[in-house]
């Protein structure tokens, strides 16, 4: 991704310094995606955030192919965005039509022009709460330039974020990062325990969690507590 160093460090000292308090969250977010849009040289960029189920949920995106990659991977649990938080790490994937635990989404965005996907987990009070991705409407092979650029974007998302929840602000978003974070803990307790039993990673055990909450209409913290409850109640 090459990237004007000095264009990059005046768009970022301009969200920084010059918000637009009036747009509320959203709009301020949505500001950040476009400003990635316009600066990095990719196809579209996009932001997902985890929501009071401690589910992805999308944001903002930069045109409606982001937001059929973010609608998707929301949909089948899967995707480079849901593995970037779940193991929070930059996912780099060149072609996501290569990756075999993504073919239920892979046909879908790809015919909509998303090939190489790029995500970085978004940050707060040291926990993964949500993913900026780029994508690509190409295969491509992301570099460390990529990932610094992408991260620098990131580090306004979470302060826009962390502003907003020390102030208190009134919006979806903000509320339901609250509740996720506040029940963040119970909820990794039990994702950990369910990967100990059934042997699968982060990813398939936070989906059975959450499938089964589907099914029930209940929250997942609340399943989570009865994992928990469960391990206590019957010790190895």
């Amino acid at each position: 991704m090459l990237i004007d160093s000095e264009a990059l460090d005046r768009t970022l000292a301009h969200l920084r310094t010059t918000p637009d308090d009036s747009a509320g969250v959203e709009g301020l977010l949505q500001q950040v995606i476009d400003a990635a849009q316009s600066l990095f040289d990719v196809t579209g960029t996009g932001l997902m955030c985890i929501d009071e189920q401690h589910l992805l949920r999308y944001v903002a995106a930069s045109d409606k192919a982001g937001q059929i990659l973010e609608v998707a991977q929301v949909e089948h649990g899967i995707g480079p965005c849901v593995d970037a938080v779940m193991f929070d790490r930059a996912l780099r994937t060149p072609d996501i039509r290569a990756v075999p635990r993504y073919a239920p989404i892979a046909e879908i965005v790809a015919d909509e022009g998303v090939i190489g996907v790029l995500g970085v987990p978004v940050r707060l009070a040291g926990t993964a709460v949500g993913s900026l991705n780029v994508y690509s409407n190409e295969a491509r092979e992301w570099d460390d330039a990529d990932v610094e650029a992408v991260h620098a974007f990131v580090a306004v998302i979470e302060t826009v974020i962390s502003s907003a929840l020390l102030a208190h602000r009134q919006s979806a978003v903000i509320e339901q990062l609250q509740y996720a974070l506040d029940n963040r803990v119970v909820i990794e307790r039990a994702i950990g325990v369910i990967m100990g039993r059934d042997g699968i990673d982060p990813v398939r055990a936070f989906n059975a969690l959450r499938d089964r909450a589907r099914r029930e209409r209940r929250k997942v913290s609340e399943l989570a507590d009865e994992v928990l409850e469960g391990v206590l109640r019957n010790p190895s």
